[in-house]
């Protein structure tokens, strides 16, 4: 979706238990609406 002009990280937090989600792009918009879709897909996953 980013078109090669961003990046996406997931990743488990080292120190507190939850998962990070980090986005970097030109498009702010964009990117909120990606995270807000990659965090519903991680809590429908962990149930």
């Amino acid at each position: 979706e980013l078109q090669g002009q961003g990046r996406v990280l997931v990743r488990p937090s080292g120190t507190e238990p939850l998962i990070r989600v980090m986005l970097e792009g030109p498009q702010k918009a964009q990117l909120q609406a990606l995270a807000q879709a990659i965090a519903e897909v991680i809590k429908t996953e962990q149930g």
